[in-house]
This record gives C-alpha cells, structure tokens and sequence, in this order.
C-alpha cells in the first residue's frame, strides 16, 4: 500500500532544529520506503496566518494519512498546536469528506515516564473523532533529547504499520513507554544540568538550595 501522508510537526522549533521533527523521519523513513509520499507542515508557522492556516487544511483534506508528532507543555500539546487542531476540526466538519483521513500521534515529552503524555494523546484521539477522521493509534515516548537505540526500533515498527495501512499497535505503544533509564540516573543527570547551568550564570550550590517562599 502507498498514498500521501503529512508530517504535522507541534514543535517551536520547527521542522529542523526540533526534536518532533527528528522522531518524524524515524517514521517517515519507513513510509518512504513503501512509496509513501511525505509532506510536512511547521504548525506554528501554519496558524500564524490566514493563508497558512488554507494551505494546513488543504494539505490535510489531500493527505491519506496525518501524523502529529509534538512536545509536551504543561501536560498538553503547544498552544498553537491546539489551534490547529480547532482550525482543522472546523474544516472537516463543515466539508463532506470523500474519505477518510488517517491519524496517528507521536508525543514526547522530557520526564522519565511516559504516561505524562496520555491528556494530549487523549487530545489528539477526541480530535480524531470530532473530525471525523480515522485514529490509527499514538505513541509516548519520554526522557526527551534525541531519538535513543529503542525509540528508532519502536519507530520503525510503527512505521511499517502505517505504511500497510494498519494501525499502532498496543504492543508497539507498550514498547514505546517504557521509561528509557533509571530514576535515580534521571535525577542525578537532572541535578548535574542545573549545578552546570547555575554555575555559568555565576549562582551558588548554596543559592539554589534557597527556599525564599518557605
């Protein structure tokens, strides 16, 4: 099976600098080699104007199948993700499809634990069916940075089953949430990122101990 697919990349970052982008060629490699066609779309750039917001909508009716890839903010997606969403959710129900558009979610976020993404994959599933499109399921993937040994695997799967046309897997998202180190190793590389950052801005170890609200 081939088709179109659009790669809706919800990172300020954009479509070279940011890690969503990076996870997206892990899967987009694989739809490639099927004879998948790939666009891509900077969501904040897209919203930011009328024109940008037609050309979303217009790709996006085009596509067979969409995939959101977006960082975790607050315990949900960017703002102006979420806008796209709404502009998108709009459009396709004030325009009869002649089929339906697939989608899938890639969510990523900097905790160890995975589960911090489940509200915007909630998100991005209720969107789904206020749109009338097909959910074809989500990964969650944590401990942020760039694309580790297991998430390029756990891509890859995901990728050859969308390019046959099926869905993400339970067992495939299982694979993908699982915590990629040990908490104490996240916590103590955690601590030594700050002491490095407080120490280059000239903050004392003692300073960040401070409690000044206590």
């Amino acid at each position: 099976m081939s088709g179109r697919a659009l790669f809706l990349i919800g990172s300020p970052k954009g479509l070279k600098a940011s890690n969503s982008a990076r996870y997206g060629e892990g899967l987009a490699t694989r739809l490639e080699s099927e004879g998948w066609t790939i666009g891509r779309v900077d969501l904040h750039e897209a919203v930011a104007t009328a024109d940008g917001s037609d050309g979303l909508c217009r790709q996006a009716q085009e596509a067979d199948l969409v995939v959101l890839i977006a960082p975790l903010y607050v315990d949900t997606l960017p703002g102006p993700t979420l806008r796209a969403l709404e502009i998108l959710a709009e459009r396709s129900s004030s325009e009869a499809p002649d089929r339906a558009t697939g989608l899938a979610a890639l969510i990523h976020c900097g905790f160890i634990e995975p589960a911090h993404n489940k509200v915007a994959v909630a998100l991005c599933r209720e969107f789904a069916q206020q749109a009338g499109w097909m959910w074809r399921g989500a990964l969650m993937l944590g401990g942020g940075g760039m694309p580790s040994k297991r998430a390029r695997s756990v891509l890859e799967e995901a990728g050859d089953a969308l390019a046959r046309g099926g869905a993400i897997s339970a067992e495939i998202a299982e694979k993908a949430s699982k915590p990629t180190m040990p908490v104490w190793l996240y916590i103590l590389g955690g601590n030594a990122m700050w002491r490095r950052v407080a120490k280059k801005r000239g903050i004392s170890p003692q300073d960040l101990r401070g409690k000044p609200y206590a």
